[in-house]
């Protein structure tokens, strides 16, 4: 239909030229010395018309010979940018797929492009990332070094938000690579700078939680892991692991009251037994301390671990009965090496030497 009507247009339009090329609307006389030439005056106006596109037409060509180096400048441009974008994409991909020795050589390419160094420092940065990274992956701990320490010589000749960010990316790296090697003291060195500042990341902070973790410093591991869970940043799984560590942390160091205090806190929001089973091992107030593992009983009568920590509180109290009716029922919903060693205890602390022998026996064949 479109077609249809252009060709229409185009035959009104032919119409209309030749209806008015029939019309007299008078003549035009050049003198060209010796020649006179007569014209009339439509054929003047379209000879004038048709020159004017000649004229335009020619200009168009001259201006697109003189373009042609700058347009050749573009392209070779867009075809280095192309290809500088291929390297960078094959070098993240190489990288995720594990293939480090190739990520590395894809990494040198951009490192050796000169253009690339002074046109964006951000793309050399990130391939010294790479570097860093598959380097490390490969236990590289040389070429992993320089990397970290060109990284580092990049930032201090950057802007300052590339200083920022190219600093961030050095210190965490380092970080990463410390923990990997156990060396929770030098992660927190080099967090230090980070965990500084009043926004903190989520990322630095799960390498700061880790990193107290190694030192044991479990006060730390405490607040940065509620920071976390305020952040949504773990699961409230996750972060009551962190506490059942912190819990075992404390104990050992003594620090009963503190322990007892974490636990009743968790478990008033959050059910978990092996926080349960830690409640019994702490050395509190033996009467508070059972009537809260008795008032979540209540809620809780099946579960092993709370009868567990009874049996616990009413064997150090010397209450034998009470204490081998709650690890009994403990052992009937699961067996548990703890229980058992808890029942052979209780039968030799009341001289029944056969029957702590049985037990004795079935926390070995346990473990």
């Amino acid at each position: 239909m479109r077609r249809l009507f252009g060709l229409l247009v185009l035959l009104t339009l032919a119409v209309g030229a030749a209806m008015l090329l029939q019309l007299s609307w008078g003549n035009i006389t050049l003198w060209v010395p010796p020649y006179r030439i007569d014209l009339s005056l439509q054929a003047a106006v379209i000879g004038l018309f048709l020159a004017l596109v000649a004229t335009l037409m020619i200009a168009k060509i001259l201006s697109g010979f003189l373009e042609l180096p700058a347009r050749v400048q573009r392209y070779r441009r867009r075809r280095q940018q192309e290809v500088r974008l291929q390297t960078l994409s094959q070098m993240i991909l190489d990288y995720f797929e594990g293939r480090f020795a190739r990520a590395i050589k894809q990494s040198n390419q951009l490192k050796d492009d000169l253009g690339l160094r002074q046109a964006s420092a951000g793309t050399i940065a990130a391939a010294n990332a790479i570097t860093a990274s598959a380097a490390h992956a490969m236990h590289e701990r040389p070429l992993r070094d320089n990397a970290i320490e060109e990284l580092n010589r990049l930032a201090v000749g950057s802007s300052k938000d590339q200083l920022a960010d190219q600093a961030a990316v050095a210190a965490l790296l380092a970080a990463e690579f410390a923990l990997d090697e156990r060396k929770g003291q030098q992660a927190l060195m080099a967090l230090a700078p980070l965990t500084q500042k009043e926004s903190r990341q989520v990322h630095t902070m799960r390498l700061a939680l880790r990193a107290n973790q190694q030192v044991g410093n479990w006060d730390e591991v405490l607040r940065i892991a509620r920071l976390l869970m305020n952040r949504k940043a773990i699961t409230p799984t996750v972060a009551i692991h962190y506490k059942q560590r912190v819990a075992d942390a404390w104990i050992a160091d003594g620090r009963h009251q503190e322990a007892i205090a974490l636990i009743e806190q968790v478990l008033k929001n959050n059910w978990d037994s092996g926080l349960a089973m830690r409640y019994g091992r702490c050395e509190g107030v033996a009467k508070d301390q059972l009537t809260q593992l008795e008032r979540w009983l209540k809620a809780h009568p099946q579960d092993p671990e709370l009868h567990w920590a009874l049996g616990r509180l009413c064997q150090r109290e010397r209450l034998w009965g009470k204490a081998r009716m709650h690890l009994e029922t403990s052992l009937r919903v699961r067996p548990m090496v703890e229980t058992h060693l808890a029942l052979a205890e209780i039968a030799e602390s009341l001289s029944e030497n056969d029957t702590a022998a049985l037990h004795w026996k079935a926390a070995a064949r346990l473990v």
